[in-house]
């Protein structure tokens, strides 16, 4: 009896060490993570860590950047025809592509009401010429007393309301395209021309024979071919790397194996629902072939000079935040979410205003991972 219990003895003790070695575990696990953005090792985690350090310091970080757009063109190259007056379509001969030269008839318009306006201006300028003739000669009468200073006043008064609905009759019939210095009886016609404001191309044809348009309506589109630009789009991460004056290649669609040289003429200094902004590029030679709506890819290369950079292999990701690790004492890391910039082969930049706080110090540049997995299994 007293052998098993002596056993029984020997296997409580022997169940009291095995229960104490996962607590001595879990308090090693506990002792390498001190908080939320700090890890730290004991000697043999950094033998096996394997570890390399750098000193945080300034320089230049250069990357390409591979972008999409398209062809556009801007406001003042695009011209919306319409006619101030309403009227019914008599003349069009044009279809989308033609080209037209700037000051060239391209459709006429007829209605009774620009008859009208013409006959309104006539009568105004033949009451202008005797209004003016019976002014001189109630002027001499005034002088002599044979009439009332009131008659003449309002004579002056019917003459200057003459006037101002001539001046006004006149900036109407330039509206629709009449010269009224040109204007006599012999030339009133129910019919006007539309008149190409620019030259360039038809894009659109909103209009047919018989149709009668309104004031409002766009009768036709046309496009100045010759100040057609690159507009490419960039997202919310790269739109600060880009400034005016910055060289970049484009590619056309239709052309993989030809590439055209373009400057940066704008910026967005906004950004779309999407995140996006649009830059807006000059081209050094524009191709006759080029129109727009074409599609396009570019390139450029952009630098971040003067800032913090760090080894492409010092910024660890996780869940999609970056991540560097600053060494804080011989076994301590702290965790630093960085905003990355430019970013090549070898380094990237970095743009967190704070960044240049942490120069001089060391950091994390191969095996960071092995300190993120313990970061990350401590705030699981």
């Amino acid at each position: 009896m007293k052998k098993y219990f002596i056993s029984f003895l020997v296997l409580l003790a022997l169940n009291a060490c095995s229960s104490k070695e996962p607590k001595n575990s879990t308090t090693n696990i506990e002792d390498s993570t001190i908080s939320s953005n700090l890890v730290q090792l004991d000697k043999d985690q950094i033998q096996q860590a394997n570890l390399k350090m750098a000193v945080l310091e300034k320089g230049t970080a250069s990357m390409e950047v591979h972008l999409n757009g398209k062809i556009d063109v801007p406001p003042t190259a695009v011209a919306s025809v319409s006619i101030p007056m309403g009227g019914y379509v008599q003349d069009i001969n044009l279809i989308p592509g033609n080209y037209v030269k700037k000051g060239s008839t391209i459709a006429t318009i007829k209605d009774p009401q620009f008859v009208q306006l013409q006959e309104d201006y006539l009568s105004a300028k033949a009451k202008s010429v005797y209004l003016s003739q019976d002014m001189d000669r109630q002027k001499l009468l005034l002088q002599q007393d044979a009439v009332s200073k009131k008659t003449f006043q309002l004579l002056q008064s019917e003459f200057n309301t003459n006037a101002i609905a001539l001046k006004g009759l006149a900036e109407k019939l330039k509206l629709i395209n009449i010269d009224p210095s040109t204007l006599s009886i012999d030339k009133i016609s129910s019919k006007v021309n539309l008149i190409a404001p620019i030259s360039g191309y038809v894009s659109k044809v909103n209009i047919n024979r018989g149709k009668y348009v309104a004031p409002t309506e766009v009768l036709l589109e046309l496009i100045d071919p010759n100040d057609v630009h690159a507009a490419i789009t960039i997202y919310e991460k790269d739109i600060t790397l880009f400034k005016e004056g910055m060289k970049g290649k484009v590619v056309l669609a239709n052309e993989p194996n030809k590439s055209y040289s373009v400057s940066v003429l704008a910026v967005s200094k906004n950004l779309d629902d999407d995140k996006s902004g649009l830059l807006h590029c000059h081209f050094a030679f524009v191709p006759k072939n080029m129109l727009p709506g074409m599609f396009l890819t570019a390139d450029f290369l952009v630098n971040n000079a003067n800032t913090v950079i760090v080894p492409i292999n010092a910024i660890q990701r996780f869940q999609g935040v970056d991540y560097i690790f600053i060494q804080q004492s011989a076994n301590q890391f702290e965790a630093k979410q960085v905003t990355v910039g430019a970013i090549n082969k070898t380094t990237a930049a970095i743009l967190n205003p704070e960044a240049t706080e942490w120069l001089g110090k060391n950091i994390v540049v191969e095996n960071a991972y092995s300190l993120l997995g313990k970061l990350m299994n401590k705030s699981e």
